[in-house]
């Protein structure tokens, strides 16, 4: 038996908020259940929420509110990174249109704004501002983020995709250096539809710092290893931001008296009383995004409607929320045996990969604190999980994840034990396991 769903429908008049429209239409979410019964002493459930956006052939793109944030310290010298950058910006530029903004900033201890947000109109101009720039110095990775994000905001318009494309190969070790404070400068931008996206060049990067702020962000996050990658890595964001077709998402879940969330793997969450928000950053055309969150359900009879949701975001025309909106609902049960016969396997595997990603990051976290033996044994954790998963043995889509993803902690326990550089290790796990829990 499937997990029910009550639609409801949203009011717009009373909201004060429009239906989407136009491009817009079709962006739907909903919100299912590993198994739609639970004990009835109550205990852990799983609802799987599924954001899904309408793929459009040959979109008309938006026009764009880009900075380019280069870090042009003195390690950037190394392995000509400086110049694949340089040769990167130029691929960019050639590909924007006259309609788009377009800003340039440079830090190493000082911050430089070299090109002023501004229409692209001479793009020779633009391309040979480049010329001058060359490695010296620390990294003012702080300075150089709030100086692209403040071009933005001078032409921020929802006609606009607005991004930061942040690229850095060292540690912030000038300005503001606080992991913590640059995430709240990346949020605060995220809340005018601001988004930021951060290239991590090399191995001497902070990971955990570039990731996070691409988190906070809502942009995209990339891990390159070798700087002759550096133009394709433009160009696949450049891609992916043609095909933005909504900015500054976020699920708004309200929980029946008593559940509690204990935890949205992968997504920073806020909460105020009973209502939890997720951002979810900017969707894209032909996505299918999963969020997992494990939820603590209390004791009880009959039926508890648990969590309401709804998807907020932002696109060319306003704000706009999807219809239908959610309702999950939970059957109590005294016979344990239904919650099994009722599983969905489907539903099952994302939950359980998504859960083998917690012992992932576990294991991230344990390498950063040079507690190597304990992050091999979080990484056979990981596997455990979808090993012994319930969807294991089933056919179709949930026992291909489950084959997929233990294939991927394979490749992962093989790297930690093989690698020759710990960052390399550390970097590249980190970054297959962000790809996995952001889709």
């Amino acid at each position: 038996m499937k997990t029910r769903f009550a639609f409801t429908l949203v009011v717009a008049a009373v909201l004060g908020f429009s239906f989407a429209h136009g491009s817009d239409k079709g962006i739907t979410v909903s919100g299912r259940f590993n198994s739609p019964y639970i004990s009835h002493n109550g205990g852990t459930a799983f609802l799987q929420i599924c954001i899904s956006t309408p793929a459009i052939d040959n979109p008309k793109r938006r026009p764009m509110n880009l900075a380019v944030i280069l870090d042009r310290s003195g390690s950037m010298a190394d392995e000509g990174k400086i110049e694949y950058a340089k040769k990167a910006v130029r691929s960019l530029i050639d590909q924007l249109h006259e309609g788009d903004y377009f800003s340039f900033v440079i830090y190493d201890d000082v911050v430089q704004v070299v090109c002023e947000s501004k229409r692209v109109r001479d793009k020779r101009d633009l391309r040979n501002l480049l010329d001058e720039v060359y490695p010296r110095g620390a990294t003012n990775l702080g300075g150089g983020l709030v100086a692209g994000l403040e071009q933005v905001e001078r032409h921020r318009d929802r006609e606009f995709l607005n991004r930061v494309i942040l690229l850095s190969d060292g540690l912030a070790n000038r300005g503001i250096t606080s992991p913590q404070e640059l995430r709240r400068i990346a949020q605060r931008y995220r809340s005018k539809s601001i988004s930021v996206t951060t290239m991590g060049v090399g191995l001497d990067y902070n990971e955990n710092l570039m990731m996070g702020l691409s988190q906070s962000g809502g942009g995209n996050y990339y891990f390159i290893e070798s700087p002759n990658s550096l133009a394709s890595i433009f160009g696949k964001e450049l891609r992916s931001l043609s095909s933005v077709i909504a900015q500054n998402a976020s699920i708004e879940l309200t929980l029946a008296d008593g559940v509690h969330v204990r935890d949205v793997i992968g997504c920073e969450e806020q909460q105020s009383g009973k209502r939890i928000t997720v951002p979810v950053g900017d969707l894209y055309s032909g996505e299918q995004r999963q969020l997992t969150l494990e939820l603590e359900i209390p004791e009880g009879s009959g039926t508890i409607q648990a969590v309401k949701g709804i998807l907020r975001y932002e696109g060319k025309h306003g704000w706009f929320e999807s219809w239908p909106s959610f309702t999950a609902s939970l059957h109590y049960t005294r016979i344990l045996a239904d919650i099994d016969r009722n599983r969905d396997n489907e539903i099952q595997a994302l939950v359980d990969v998504a859960l083998s990603t917690r012992s992932v990051d576990r294991a991230l976290k344990a390498l950063d604190e040079g507690r190597r033996d304990d992050a091999e044994k979080e990484l056979k954790a990981a596997e455990s999980v979808v090993m012994t998963s319930p969807a294991a043995l089933s056919k179709g889509a949930g026992g291909a994840m489950i084959g997929d993803q233990r294939a991927r902690l394979e490749s992962f326990q093989n790297l930690l034990r093989d690698s020759a550089d710990f960052r390399k290790a550390k970097k590249a796990i980190q970054f297959e396991n962000y790809q996995v829990q952001k889709k």
